[in-house]
């Protein structure tokens, strides 16, 4: 399963194609100290179960370390993947709000 990313400006996002459709997505912004802040975590009903969504986190961790950036988990979703793996976070985790 291949994640690729598309980025304009500020606003980014990882995806996953399958069959031309975008089956799942993290979007992202990258706020005014170049951290990033995932707005939106999508998964499709046919992908769901299949832990996607963690792996679309662990992508956006791995971009963040490459790039020497923060992230702060702005949806529900993320907040809870970071929550679950606070100690592996820790050093990409902005905790503001």
């Amino acid at each position: 399963m291949d994640i690729r990313r598309n980025e304009n400006g500020r606003v980014g996002k990882l995806f996953i194609e399958e069959d031309n459709e975008v089956v799942a997505d993290i979007g992202y912004m990258i706020n005014d100290e170049s951290n990033y802040v995932i707005d939106h975590t999508t998964v499709s009903k046919k992908m769901s179960g299949k832990g996607i969504g963690q792996k679309l986190v662990d992508a956006m961790v791995n971009l963040a370390r490459e790039n020497n950036k923060k992230i702060i988990p702005g949806c529900e979703f993320a907040k809870k993947v970071f929550e679950r793996n606070k100690d592996s976070y820790a050093d990409v985790w902005d905790k503001r709000e």
